[in-house]
């Protein structure tokens, strides 16, 4: 694998990941001013925002992979992105059941709302 040096999320950092003209791998090394050293996780689209899992002060490498694991798995990054689609099918089944909805009234109505 190639050396990638630290990026530095400077502002115009940031606004150019936020605008998509610059692209991250997970798992690449970022520093913050603020927050100090991380692994880059994503940038949503929507918000801009940033997010990455920041190694905390006195972290061995073990917590902070485990940290950084549990993020990818939780925010769908990296090998664990195709898991995605099922889970927001299943989030939308719950709120239909909630709803009192059945499953074909759920699809009746997810049709009829436009997409985009």
């Amino acid at each position: 694998m190639a050396y990638l040096p630290m990026i530095e999320l400077t502002p115009q950092v940031r606004m150019m990941l936020a605008r998509g003209a610059l692209r991250l791998a997970p798992g690449q090394w970022v520093r913050d001013p603020e927050r100090g050293k991380g692994r880059y996780l994503r940038t949503d689209p929507r918000t801009g925002v940033t997010y990455a899992s920041w190694v905390r002060p006195g972290d061995s490498w073990e917590q902070a992979s485990g940290r950084f694991h549990r993020a990818c798995r939780n925010a769908y990054v990296g090998k664990y992105r195709r898991l995605y689609e099922a889970a927001k099918l299943f989030r939308k089944a719950e709120r239909a059941e909630a709803a009192g909805l059945t499953p074909a009234d759920a699809g009746e109505i997810a049709a009829a709302q436009p997409t985009g």
